[in-house]
């Protein structure tokens, strides 16, 4: 068992599909099970799964029995994972808003089965229309989904993603993810700070961090540039997480990352680089 850790770090069982868990080939499986277990060896605090919804039901229930007993909690997963490039989100068409909460109501079936609550919600944009526009229908759409994700409990989770790899999508920048949950007024809106999209948009996490702090409420981590692990890229990762430390934030630090390096020896430098960048802080 490692040494504890400062902060409580998230292993991701499947960042890209279902069959992309980070430690796929130290593991030598899929089964999210195991990958569990893998965790809790090697002194994850949680998981973070962004294709949970479309696992099976089954599949949902196992993993949340599995969390439970072994004391680990579950992270983000994507609310919206089969239209998260459509622009459902800034749509006034009440088709649109009847699709967007019964997705929504879907999710809450899904995190009661794991014991999770916090689910990233990703923005699609549409082509020909002003942003302004498309913000302000967001903020409605989302002052319309808040109450039912404040009674269950949950919390609907914006991110800022760049828009260099993924053009689909409305909230570019944290500043504009904040704007919205700020304007929405919710304790069930929130936003993720994925610092891989922070940077990629201009840097300057640690400031910017400061200053949506009110709105965060899931952190998510990978290097700049390529999206590989912690120590892959250009980041000063032990001041960065110093920083979330010294804000008391006692959540989980989700890898939302690929592996900079190939197969198994690859995923052992990601652990190594995360254990030096922790004993660092």
């Amino acid at each position: 068992m490692p040494a504890q850790r400062i902060m409580r770090y998230a292993s991701n069982i499947g960042l890209n599909s279902l069959d992309t868990p980070l430690f796929r080939h130290l593991v030598g499986s899929v089964d999210p099970i195991e990958h569990i277990a893998f965790a809790q060896d090697n002194g994850f605090a949680g998981i973070e799964d962004n294709f949970l919804k479309v696992r099976p039901v089954e599949e949902q229930t196992r993993i949340g029995v599995e969390l439970a007993r072994r004391g680990l909690d579950m992270g983000c997963f994507v609310n919206n994972v089969t239209s998260w490039n459509l622009p459902l989100w800034v749509s006034r068409d009440p088709n649109d808003r009847a699709a967007m909460i019964a997705e929504l109501e879907g999710s809450i079936e899904a995190a009661r089965r794991v014991g999770g609550r916090l689910m990233t919600t990703l923005i699609g944009r549409r082509d020909g229309e002003a942003a302004t526009y498309q913000r302000a229908a967001l903020v409605e759409n989302l002052k319309r989904a808040a109450p039912l994700a404040e009674r269950a409990g949950v919390v609907i989770c914006l991110e800022a993603v760049n828009t260099r790899d993924y053009p689909s999508q409305l909230l570019a920048d944290v500043a504009d993810a904040y704007a919205v949950a700020q304007a929405v007024g919710s304790p069930a809106v929130r936003m993720v700070f994925d610092i891989y999209h922070a940077q990629a948009r201009g840097g300057d996490v640690i400031n910017a961090l400061t200053r949506c702090w009110d709105m965060v409420a899931a952190i998510q981590v990978a290097d700049n540039p390529g999206r590989g692990e912690m120590g892959s890229g250009e980041l000063n990762w032990a001041n960065v997480l110093r920083h979330i430390r010294s804000l008391g934030y006692t959540g989980l630090i989700e890898l939302e990352h690929d592996v900079s390096g190939e197969g198994a020896e690859g995923e052992r430098i990601v652990l190594d680089r995360l254990a030096a960048i922790d004993d660092a802080i």
